[in-house]
């Protein structure tokens, strides 16, 4: 045995040629790793592409109250609905609206509140422009891996800041944040 090229030592020695030898047919080899290469691209594509639409949730009307307007937008939220997101927000708020689209799993239990008036200074803002804050509460689900890790989920006291230049223009959503 000393000096064999087969030979190894651990804790005793063992002659590799007297081994029992494990063959693995192809035929049984390519439809595992099928698979598995399936399994895998399945859970990335989970995990990568955004959720299903399971709804459509209409824009409200010009005249919506502030409330209305968060209301649909939660809806959508929670229909994955992206366009009616963002459709209710203001030009430079979209992209907040679609990053929630695409990591909300679900918000249920959802309460809008009545709104209250802010003066527009206070948010950046400035006259004749309108703000008004509608609290919210909800127990949020977020999709596997998304999320945002400053807002865990399950029951959620939030807000929705909304604007508006005129009583004829409709209010948009342009702020979010605590409650």
């Amino acid at each position: 045995m000393k000096g064999h090229p087969r030979t190894r030592t651990f804790h005793a020695c063992v002659d590799w040629e007297d081994a029992p030898m494990i063959t693995v047919s192809r035929r049984f080899v390519a439809p595992v790793v099928g698979v598995v290469v399936l399994v895998v691209v399945g859970v990335a594509t989970y995990l990568l592409l955004a959720p299903r639409q399971s709804g459509d949730v209409a824009v409200p009307a010009n005249d919506a109250t502030p409330e209305q307007v968060v209301t649909a937008y939660l809806d959508a939220l929670n229909a994955h609905d992206c366009d009616t997101a963002e459709a209710v927000m203001t030009s430079d708020a979209k992209d907040s609206a679609t990053s929630w689209c695409r990591q909300v799993a679900s918000l249920t239990d959802v309460d809008v509140r009545d709104h209250f008036t802010e003066r527009p200074e206070f948010s950046g803002r400035s006259a004749p422009e309108e703000v008004v804050n509608v609290p919210v509460t909800f127990d949020l689900d977020w999709r596997l891996f998304h999320g945002d890790v400053s807002m865990p989920g399950g029951t959620t006291t939030w807000g929705y800041r909304l604007v508006r230049d005129s009583s004829d223009t409709p209010w948009r959503i342009f702020d979010q944040g605590n409650g």
